[in-house]
């Protein structure tokens, strides 16, 4: 090490209130807050399995809750599989709008049939009726 990078780095860990420092702590705290949150919502895991997990998250301060968040999210996913794409992930905002704007159409032809279909059925007494109602 050159004389300038270890007079930086002796600096940077003597100073009274280092910024690495206060970045390494609020991560610690961040992934600790993280990994028992997901921890507690897990109603499947009992006894020893949740006793170990909790000792490996508390005892190691980052690395413990990282490995705890990395495993049970390769776990979700062996389990559960991979959470399918939505419209939105898959194509271009353009084609979204268009795809939509098509299922749109698509359902009112449809609804205008089935109104036109039920005008079939019913019989001209109907239908009158229908017309004088609108009428009034």
């Amino acid at each position: 090490m050159n004389p300038f990078s270890s007079a930086a780095a002796l600096r940077l860990l003597t100073e009274s209130n280092p910024v690495w420092a206060w970045a390494i702590a609020v991560t610690a705290i961040g992934l600790l807050v993280a990994a028992l949150m997901v921890m507690v919502q897990d109603s499947e895991k009992t006894g020893r399995r949740t006793t170990i997990w909790g000792a490996v998250i508390f005892l190691l301060p980052i690395l413990g809750p990282a490995t705890y968040l990395v495993s049970e999210t390769v776990r979700y996913r062996r389990e559960h599989g991979r959470p399918e794409k939505g419209m939105v992930e898959k194509y271009a905002p353009e084609e979204v709008a268009q795809r939509r704007e098509e299922a749109r159409r698509a359902a009112g032809q449809e609804a205008a049939g089935q109104n036109a279909d039920s005008q079939e059925e019913a019989g001209p007494a109907e239908r009158g009726r229908d017309r004088d109602a609108a009428a009034d």
